[in-house]
């Protein structure tokens, strides 16, 4: 041994000095690939944490913000402005049926009692809680989590406060919400083998459940580890720490919901490290065989491991910049080694969820659940881009506002679910008498709109009296029940720009126009189609 590591030759010299300086370099970039590969692996488990933080706040965002709405609506209800009682629970309890969040809905009188309930009996006293002062001032609010004792089940009280016909304040009205939709999605989320979403609400008690807690409803105690202490700091480390479990972990998190909720991610660092040492093991291994290779085939070996980490971290910073479903070529990863040919094809994988994800949430904002039809929104954004493009292009362009007649004699008649099919059935004509470059949209309530981006006003009337006639000659025929439909319309047409017009946009100036003409013709009779302006042949 010690004539061995004292050579007295050239040759052994050269040959062991060459064995020393190849192990050395093997052992240089095994331990800079470590250090590197440690630090992404954590950065992009981060990175992915955050990416599902944000994906799930914007949806749980939307979530609340769309319950909140459920209850304004609810205040607008003839019922509930002229205390109908009776009609008011028949409307809760339908509401309840037909919107699954909801478990319960109550109204509280201005006194502070419950006079209508659809969970428990009427005549509780309220008025000393938070949401009763609220709504006494004008305010709509949002509980804390609470169990219910009797079943268990996790809710959250919705309140908004109610008007008469005068618009005095006459109470609340209360809405139970089960966190049964958020429960489920934050409990589809999964991050590797040991990946976990919780979310808690601002004290750190369990409103889902965590991995590793079996009931939430049995282990109330609020959760209180590193994550939830920066947190409350609103602190940002990239640090591992013990979670509730006491395993380490790497995690992010955001506030949501007027900062009352917060929703965590974590990820076992043992995981994470998993895939680092198995592949640690395969560079040693090909360290020591190259002790017998020249430095030439330690640069090619590393090389193939290089490349491929490059067009991993280049197409997560291509999805950064917002080019959701980017693609990696898989030939890229041909000759890699297994792990990273599985991490490129779970990368791929990822990739096209996540487009898909975010491509039906931008729709779910741009087409009315009800109808199929873009929504007002839509139009206001991108209706009036489109009309100016066509006015340029040197189209005449029309706009008919669609008011379904007597509406809601149909509601009060038949109730609002049947209400809500009569609507799918007009819309349903809608589309079948436009397309290509006509664009109908539910503009609100029982209100169409269809934008003509290359009719004048005469083909415009000629299709708003075909649509009239369309709409008359198919009654609402469903389960024994027959209803006889006409529409008013109110049409505005635009044949150019003009310049130096007031810096508002033409589609509202062309909305107020037709609004005037759906005017008269319901004065006028209804089941009828005016023009403001007066059709006239379109040069």
């Amino acid at each position: 041994m010690i004539r061995f590591m004292r050579p007295r030759t050239v040759k052994q010299r050269f040959r062991l000095w060459i064995a020393l300086a190849i192990l050395m370099l093997g052992l240089s970039i095994n331990i800079a690939l470590y250090i590197l590969y440690q630090q992404e692996t954590q950065a992009e488990a981060l990175r992915n944490l955050s990416d599902n933080l944000s994906l799930q706040t914007l949806f749980i965002d939307r979530w609340v913000q769309e319950r909140t709405l459920d209850m304004r609506l609810l205040t607008e209800e003839d019922a509930v402005r002229t205390l109908n009682k009776p009609l008011m629970e028949e409307i809760f309890r339908d509401f309840t049926v037909l919107q699954k969040d909801f478990s319960s809905l109550s109204y509280v009188n201005a006194d502070g009692v419950t006079e209508v309930d659809t969970y428990s009996a009427t005549g509780l006293q309220v008025n000393e809680r938070d949401s009763y002062w609220a709504a006494k001032q004008g305010k709509s609010s949002m509980s804390d989590v609470i169990i219910r004792q009797a079943s268990g089940e996790t809710v959250i009280i919705f309140s908004t406060p109610t008007y008469d016909k005068e618009g005095q304040w006459s109470g609340l009205l209360l809405g139970s919400v089960k966190l049964e939709t958020i429960q489920r999605v934050v409990g589809s989320l999964k991050s590797g083998e040991t990946g976990d979403f919780y979310l808690l609400d601002w004290v750190g008690v369990p409103m889902t459940k965590p991995r590793f807690i079996d009931d939430v409803r049995q282990n109330p105690r609020p959760i209180s580890t590193d994550i939830t202490r920066r947190a409350a700091v609103q602190s940002v480390s990239k640090e591992a720490y013990a979670n509730y479990n006491g395993d380490i972990v790497f995690g992010s998190y955001q506030w949501i919901a007027g900062h009352r909720w917060l929703l965590i991610g974590e990820v076992s660092k043992k995981e994470l490290n998993a895939n680092l040492y198995g592949l640690m093991l395969v560079f040693i291994a090909i360290t020591l065989v190259t002790l017998m290779l020249s430095f030439s085939g330690i640069v090619i070996l590393t090389r193939r491991i290089e490349r491929p980490l490059e067009f991993l971290l280049q197409g997560t910073r291509i999805i950064k910049e917002g080019q959701y479903g980017y693609h990696i070529d898989p030939a890229v990863f041909k000759d890699a080694p297994a792990e990273l040919q599985e991490l490129c094809d779970n990368y791929n994988l990822m990739s096209r969820k996540l487009k898909t994800t975010v491509k039906l949430l931008e729709e779910s904002a741009m087409i009315d659940p009800l109808t199929e039809l873009y929504n007002r929104r839509y139009m206001m954004q991108n209706g009036n881009h489109r009309l100016l493009l066509a006015l340029e292009a040197g189209y005449p362009c029309s706009l008919l506002l669609i008011d379904i007649d007597y509406f809601k004699q149909v509601n009060d008649s038949h109730g609002h679910l049947v209400g809500d099919r009569v609507l799918r059935h007009v819309a349903g004509v809608l589309q079948r008498q436009t397309g290509g470059d006509e664009l109908a949209a539910r503009y609100g309530g029982e209100e169409f709109m269809v934008l003509a981006l290359r009719l004048g006003a005469v083909q415009a009337r000629a299709l708003a009296e075909t649509i009239c006639r369309a709409v008359a000659a198919e009654p609402y025929e469903e389960d024994g029940v027959c209803i006889a439909l006409t529409v008013s319309i109110g049409g505005a047409a635009c044949t150019g720009l003009v310049e130096g017009a007031v810096a508002r946009p033409l589609l509202e100036h062309m909305i107020e126009e037709g609004d005037k003409a759906l005017y008269r013709a319901k004065q006028f009779g209804r089941n009828r189609v005016e023009w403001e302006t007066g059709p006239r042949e379109d040069g």
